[in-house]
């Protein structure tokens, strides 16, 4: 018997993901390819192959980033089971793509710098204005689409004013910006410093290694911002020469139990909502920005232009 094919192009590189396309063999006898492509590539990629395309399946790490080339038409929609129940901003308005876990973004601490709970901090106000964070606060540059979202997310909540300049003060506050999510908790603990504004992944994972952290979620009040949540997606190419195995992958990743798995060993919060959470927050209890996918999307660029202009490092690829 031949066995099934699947080859999945893979802007999210990090952690990996080998262990659930191996599960996902072992269970279908479908053979599963992976290219690995930097997340900023990986959409011109299936541009450039539109007419001939090579990849069955597109997993990456931003909703912004495939919405933003949903409409030229390269990927085929499918209204997965699990889908079909999602709240409007974890899946494109058409299906197109889905999201696979979300990553609201909270702030990592450095436990031997805030040692006591009753001292972190509550919203991003307090990393603008607080002395005792002086230099000591933290985040990765325009090379994580987190970042570009986060502010832009900010933007569309509070206005431009309010959002460049609480850039402006964070600054001023002596912000750090490391080339990427892993570089900024890295040196969260190695460079002294109290907080790292990350994904809640970024925290479990790094907490999982023995490392002295510790999570706040920010502008949880009632009426507050509230914290930006995006997502890791998944999503089915337009013409793939097996489209019924990648609809059946999709099917498996959004599955409870793979989205369990996917919360035990990387901290990563579920969409199912029958998996089982473990010590990640439930999506159902973050307060979240209350602004749509597609302002997000329409002020990416700009505030990626505008972070870059102040000084944030440009893309580094790591």
């Amino acid at each position: 018997m031949t066995r099934g094919q699947l080859r999945v192009y893979s802007g999210r590189n990090r952690p990996d993901l080998t262990p659930i396309y191996r599960l996902f063999e072992a269970l279908t006898d479908v053979e599963v390819q992976v290219d690995m492509i930097y997340h900023l590539d990986v959409e011109k990629r299936l541009l450039d192959e539109r007419n001939d395309p090579q990849a069955d399946v597109l997993v990456t790490n931003s909703q912004v980033a495939v919405e933003a080339v949903r409409d030229t038409g390269i990927f085929d929609p499918y209204r997965a089971a699990v889908a079909r129940g999602y709240d409007e901003w974890l899946r494109a308005p058409d299906y197109s793509w889905l999201s696979f876990t979300a990553w609201p973004r909270t702030a990592m601490i450095n436990r031997r710098v805030l040692d006591d709970p009753k001292e972190w901090p509550k919203t991003l106000e307090e990393l603008a204005s607080s002395p005792r964070l002086r230099g000591k606060i933290s985040m990765a540059t325009t090379n994580e689409e987190t970042t570009v979202s986060q502010i832009s997310a900010i933007r569309a909540a509070k206005g431009d004013d309010y959002a460049w300049q609480l850039v402006d003060r964070w600054l001023a506050n002596g912000l750090r910006t490391y080339e990427s999510n892993k570089a900024t908790r890295e040196g969260l603990v190695r460079d002294g410093n109290a907080v790292a504004l990350v994904n809640s992944s970024n925290f479990h994972v790094f907490l999982m290694e023995g490392n002295p952290v510790g999570e706040a979620w920010l502008d949880q009040e009632e009426g507050g911002l509230g914290t930006h949540c995006e997502a890791h997606v998944v999503a089915v190419v337009k013409d793939a020469q097996h489209g019924d195995e990648a609809r059946a992958f999709v099917d498996f990743l959004l599955s409870a139990d793979t989205q369990t798995l996917l919360a035990r060993m990387f901290g990563e919060t579920p969409v199912n909502p029958d998996a089982v959470t473990g010590p990640v927050r439930p999506l159902a209890q973050i307060r979240r920005t209350p602004v749509s996918l597609a302002k997000i999307t329409a002020l990416r660029e700009s505030t990626r232009a505008y972070l870059t202009k102040k000084g944030f490092a440009p893309p580094a690829r790591d």
